[in-house]
């Protein structure tokens, strides 16, 4: 992976998002991220949680510590859906984020994106029930999230609209929101402008990518059609952490030369510490 100095500097001043099954199980990619100082949004999927113990995890956030790396993790998110009408459903979500809070309480990260569990036209025709629902297990989670000195954000995915996400959120002691713009692109509105102006104060971290408004690509900023002006515009007045959401190696060095393009959508100073909430 061919990187020059700037890029390894703003490299450091970002998340970039990994599966933590590849993280330990692709050869060399851990030593990757610890050469470059990577910052490592930790995807911690139902098999991750089930698979590696917490000494695992403990070993793990020592070593990126270590290195000088900030953490943060991405809660799972297939068979995860607090606001379920289906009990069964219900009570899974919770041990499977009750499993995701004993990984925080060992890793410790600034902060943990979960996705809400939206999806439109199948909530059994009960948007109440699954907003009251889903409203009392976040606020819960992100309660419990508090005591450990970390930050939940819920992630927009589905949702249409910044209204639906402003519904679940309102109000909520200790919880945030996570803007992500491929998905906002994809399956939202794709008013990226509109979303900034409705979520912005609420927005405490954006996952970075890009397509072409027909399905989740995952490219590098820059290489499809969304227009990241209104983003400027936000991290101009607050600053946010910036993760980057590559699904292969190659996509990182175009994506960290879109940020030095882009100078504004890069953090003033380090963010993803706990002294910033």
């Amino acid at each position: 992976m061919l990187m020059d100095e700037t890029m390894r500097t703003a490299a450091q001043k970002v998340h970039v998002n990994v599966p933590y099954r590849m993280l330990v199980e692709e050869k060399g990619l851990f030593d990757l991220f610890l050469s470059l100082t990577l910052n490592p949004e930790l995807g911690m999927d139902i098999p991750t949680l089930d698979t590696y113990d917490l000494a695992h995890f403990k070993k793990t956030a020592e070593t990126f510590r270590r290195a000088g790396a900030r953490l943060t993790i991405h809660g799972p998110f297939e068979g995860v859906d607090p606001g379920s009408a289906d009990a069964t459903l219900r009570r899974s979500s919770e041990r499977h984020l009750q499993r995701l809070t004993d990984a925080v309480a060992i890793i410790r990260p600034a902060s943990v994106v979960c996705h809400t569990g939206f999806q439109p036209n199948q909530q059994d025709g009960d948007f109440s029930g699954w907003l009251e629902r889903s409203r009392r297990a976040w606020t819960e989670l992100a309660a419990s999230f508090a005591a450990l000195d970390t930050r939940l954000l819920l992630e927009n995915v589905h949702e249409g609209s910044p209204a639906e996400m402003a519904s679940l959120t309102h109000d909520i002691e200790h919880l945030g929101l996570c803007l992500d713009t491929g998905h906002l692109n994809a399956y939202g509105n794709g008013d990226l402008a509109g979303w900034v102006q409705t979520l912005g104060p609420l927005t405490e971290e954006v996952h970075l990518h890009d397509n072409h408004g027909t399905e989740d690509e995952h490219l590098p900023p820059g290489q499809g059609e969304i227009d990241f002006t209104p983003l400027c515009s936000l991290t101009r007045r607050r600053s946010l952490i910036i993760t980057l959401e590559p699904h292969t190696r190659e996509d990182l060095p175009p994506a960290l030369d879109f940020l030095l393009r882009h100078p504004d959508l890069l953090p003033r100073q380090p963010r993803g510490t706990r002294q910033w909430f």
